[in-house]
């Protein structure tokens, strides 16, 4: 084979692949939306809650590095209200 062919073949093989059609790209995204997704409940919040608060407070991490306990504590405001209460404990802890 000369060079030029192959040149060109490996030139064909790294073009961007094509546009996928609409239609297929609605169903891939109907079927993401059914794959159950994780949830944690209100006790492994509270079990981890502290930690989730103090990597808060000191590297502004936390949900970043746990976006379960993150995503909990947005949808859950029994637990958003314990999750502020521990953040504004340690966050004047920190100042004194």
């Amino acid at each position: 084979m000369k060079r030029r062919n192959l040149i060109q073949r490996i030139k064909n093989n790294l073009e961007p692949a094509q546009k996928l059609p609409d239609d297929v790209v609605i169903k891939f995204l109907k079927v993401l939306e059914n794959i159950p997704h994780e949830e944690m409940s209100c006790e492994e919040t509270y079990a981890q809650l502290d930690e989730f608060v103090e990597r808060e407070v000191k590297s502004h991490d936390a949900a970043r590095i746990m976006p379960l306990i993150r995503e909990h504590i947005d949808l859950c405001p029994e637990c958003c209200d314990e999750y502020e209460a521990l953040l504004d404990v340690l966050e004047h802890t920190k100042e004194n």
